[in-house]
């Protein structure tokens, strides 16, 4: 993008040129009373950009937010046009297939009165009454013009009119003849000559319903070459001006149209039938909608689901971050989104479940379906593209892809999730899958944090299921290594953000999408996991196509979190990335990383797992660590583990000599409390009060030293025992008889005690989890080499660009400027 350094001036009024992609627009500034009051405004603060007094908003940082969205429009209308091109086709087929089944059973006998003399081809005697009285009345063209019509539907003539589309394309050449049986009026009425056949042209519409200056519409005229009509609208008056100063600057006429009303107003007018007779432009419903406003969208979303055509694409742009991934409007979040935001590191991606979750709901009223195509928390908005597909039984698993989250937000940070409604699936007698939908089982947990003892605050409801589609997501990256660097300014962040994106949906999945499983799921039930492509039995290259996600699909991993947060509420220094990684992917869990923040794990691993490999990174570095912690040697009073405090708990969990010690400090000091003898205590009220206390001190330290000194077919686990010696293994190598995350032994309670040697040795952590053992049964193995494999597979990726200019930054919104 680059600006010309030279105003001009157009009819008395100064313009300086802007140009992205393959864009150039005219940017006009305000007026001279304007310019006075903005100058005088600017001289009492700094200036954050060189754009001058803006009469119509323009914001140079939104030009990775434009470069995405055209490169998303290419690859989402390619799979429409596909499909649209297909359907055409197959409607032609239809048509001739029907004429000729019609001629061959409508044939007369050569001689009799149904057979005209000149062309050979049968007329039917209504037809022909009809056009002896209307040459004989004299009526007018217009009637004319409605028998043509209707004789050209009786000859089967296809009039192909796409879904949704205000314009209309001749499927086949010209209009039927139609003859007398009268010699002498066949003479008299001259034969019509076919019109010259024009090719079909597939349609396809977008909308920019809150356009400004007019340069994405321009963009997306410009830049996707399928585009038939694009309309650009906004509320005021001067800027519509603009708009129309920038069509007719890129000569765009005929084919980018402007319209100055209410966005809401103007796609609210879309519903019902569509215009007799339309104006140049006019475009009953569009294949992309596209909604980018100064603040929240969510009043637009609704009327923009009537303007959308079925399998139709919504884009979305939310720049209030402010309310929706942060905690501090949790009434203004659920006024616009109908959800309350998170408070933690993972706000930003809870952020965006809530627009996805609005716009589903505001849907489900229509009987729409949302499946979300590409979701991403940038800088400091929300960019979302969703399809649309009409579709009544998947509206039906909306409750059960909806979800409240329990957070431990002033505690350890850790999360759960509760689903609203559940969707189970059944078979039925002929062996076809259906969902039974029913309710859920809550709460799920208690109303305390469970590894913090810090009380749970509810947030959502929000969308479950996954962010993206990987093969949307893929198609754009294969397209980014053919774009022009030139025009796309940008393309070195949008590869990083879409790669790292494409890494969170791998989460949970049992392969990695490619095309390939792309072009395999054209037949899929929709209820297997995986995406699907919905063609029917239409004749189209799957591999265009962008299959669709399974609307019951939930997402294995819905919020992410920070190592550096658990170092944090630990006290402790922050693990390394590799080694921590390689813990996870060691025990058979996946562990990618979140485009919504740096240094984020996105794991499928419960908060028991990830704690008890926090504790395990503690206690592997107990030179280092530990004494510092709980204020051992050097350290004496001075450990930086505060008692009673969410890491102090999280903490007395920890395995060997220190497990014991922390329950001992932990019992005295509780008993100390509770019978007066410590500092801030209360007495205890009865004996019964001292009795259920004692009891309770007893069973913790017995049920511990039960865990800790459990054998492994008649040998003891030293590591576990109450002796000092310490693990010799180090932290970021693995054997091989580790490689598998496996325990290294059981107590006679779990249900791995029932299970063969070999069962045991052949199953990861995950399923061992899965199967009822305790967390601290593990064996937590810091595989660097393991967590630096899956970094490196990646490349370098770019998350954050260097400005392409100076003072390249976000703006205050434009002047009236009148």
């Amino acid at each position: 993008m680059a600006d010309s350094d030279t105003p001009i001036t157009i009819n008395e009024r100064m313009y300086r040129t802007v140009k992205e992609g393959a864009a150039s627009i005219l940017a006009p500034y305000s007026r001279d009373k304007e310019a006075k009051k903005s100058q005088v405004a600017q001289s009492r603060q700094p200036r954050n950009n060189d754009e001058g007094n803006q009469a119509v908003f323009y914001n140079p940082i939104q030009q990775y937010n434009r470069d995405l969205s055209v490169l998303a429009i290419l690859v989402y209308g390619e799979s429409a046009i596909a499909i649209k091109k297909a359907k055409h086709a197959k409607n032609v087929n239809r048509s001739n297939k029907k004429k000729q089944k019609t001629s061959a059973t409508l044939q007369p006998v050569p001689g009799t009165a149904e057979f005209s003399t000149d062309k050979g081809i049968p007329v039917s005697n209504e037809s022909t009454a009809t056009k002896r009285k209307a040459d004989n009345a004299g009526l007018d063209d217009s009637t004319d013009k409605f028998n043509t019509k209707r004789a050209c539907i009786d000859n089967g003539v296809d009039k192909q009119r796409d879904e949704g589309h205000g314009t209309t394309t001749s499927g086949h050449t010209g209009h039927a003849d139609h003859q007398s049986t009268s010699g002498s009026l066949a003479q008299a009425v001259p034969p019509k000559t076919s019109p010259e056949k024009r090719p079909y042209q597939t349609p396809f519409a977008i909308l920019d319903a809150l356009s400004a200056s007019g340069l994405r519409a321009i963009r997306y005229a410009k830049e996707i070459p399928f585009a038939t009509t694009v309309v650009a609208n906004d509320l005021l008056t001067e800027a519509v001006e603009a708009i129309k100063l920038n069509i007719e600057h890129n000569k765009l006429q005929g084919k980018v149209f402007s319209n100055v009303g209410d966005a809401r107003q103007f796609m609210y007018s879309k519903t019902g039938n569509e215009v007799v007779d339309p104006k140049p432009g006019y475009v009953h419903k569009f294949d992309v909608v596209d909604l980018d406003p100064y603040g929240t969208a969510a009043p637009f979303i609704d009327a923009a689901l009537q303007a959308v055509v079925d399998g139709g694409m919504l884009c979305v742009t939310c720049t209030d971050a402010g309310v929706w991934a942060s905690n501090g409007y949790p009434e203004k979040a659920y006024a616009l989104y109908g959800g309350i935001s998170l408070k933690g590191s993972h706000s930003h991606e809870a952020g965006l479940r809530l627009i996805l979750h609005s716009i589903a709901t505001a849907a489900a009223k229509y009987g729409l379906a949302v499946e979300p195509l590409l979701s991403l928390s940038i800088d400091f908005y929300g960019r979302m593209f969703v399809r649309v597909h009409k579709s009544q039984q998947d509206v039906k698993l909306l409750a059960g892809t909806t979800m409240v989250v329990y957070n431990c937000d002033q505690g350890c940070g850790a999360w759960h999730t509760q689903l609203v409604g559940r969707n189970q699936e059944k078979k039925a007698k002929n062996n076809e899958p259906y969902f039974k939908h029913g309710f859920a089982q809550a709460p799920s947990v208690d109303k305390y944090c469970k590894h913090c003892g810090t009380k749970m605050h509810l947030g959502g409801p929000m969308w479950a299921g996954p962010l993206h589609n990987p093969v949307f997501v893929q198609k754009i990256l294969d397209k980014l290594t053919t774009a022009d660097k030139t025009m796309y300014g940008t393309t070195e962040r949008i590869k990083g953000m879409l790669t790292v994106a494409l890494e969170e949906e791998d989460i949970g999945w049992p392969v990695k999408l490619t095309h390939k499983a792309a072009e395999q799921s054209s037949h899929v039930p929709h209820t297997n996991r995986g995406p699907q492509v919905q063609t029917d039995d239409l004749d189209t290259n799957a591999s265009a196509l962008i299959a669709r996600m399974p609307p019951s699909l939930l997402s294995p991993a819905p919020l992410f979190f920070l190592p550096t947060y658990l170092a944090k509420v630990l006290a402790m220094p922050t693990p390394a990335e590799d080694p921590l990684r390689g813990a996870f992917l060691s025990l058979g869990y996946t562990c990618t990383r979140s485009h919504c923040k740096p240094g984020s794990f996105k794991t499928d691993a419960p908060w028991e797992v990830i704690w008890e490999i926090a504790r395990e990174w503690a206690r592997q570095m107990e030179n280092e660590i530990l004494p510092r912690l709980f204020g051992e040697g050097e350290y004496t009073d001075k450990g930086s583990v505060k008692k009673s405090s969410p890491g102090w708990n999280i903490l007395r969990r920890i395995r060997g000599r220190y497990s014991d010690s922390l329950l001992a400090v932990k019992t005295r000091e509780r008993l100390l409390e509770q019978l007066g003898l410590g500092q801030n205590s209360t007495a205890v009220d009865s004996v019964l009060d001292l009795q259920s206390i004692l009891k309770s001190a007893l069973y913790d330290l017995g049920h511990r030293s039960r865990q800790q000194s459990f054998t492994t077919n008649g040998c003891i686990d030293s590591s576990r025992s109450h002796s000092t010696v310490q693990d010799t293994r180090v932290p970021g190598t693995i054997t091989s008889a580790e490689s598998n995350g496996s325990i290294r032994g059981s107590p006679p309670n779990h249900n791995v005690s029932s299970m063969s040697n070999d069962q045991n040795s052949s199953m990861t952590g995950k399923s061992l989890i899965e199967n009822g053992v305790d967390p601290s049964e593990l064996n937590v193995v810091f595989d660097a080499r393991l967590g630096r494999a899956f970094r490196e597979s990646g490349g370098k990726l770019v998350r954050y660009q260097m400005n392409p200019r100076a003072n390249w930054g976000p703006m205050v919104r434009a002047g009236s400027g009148t």
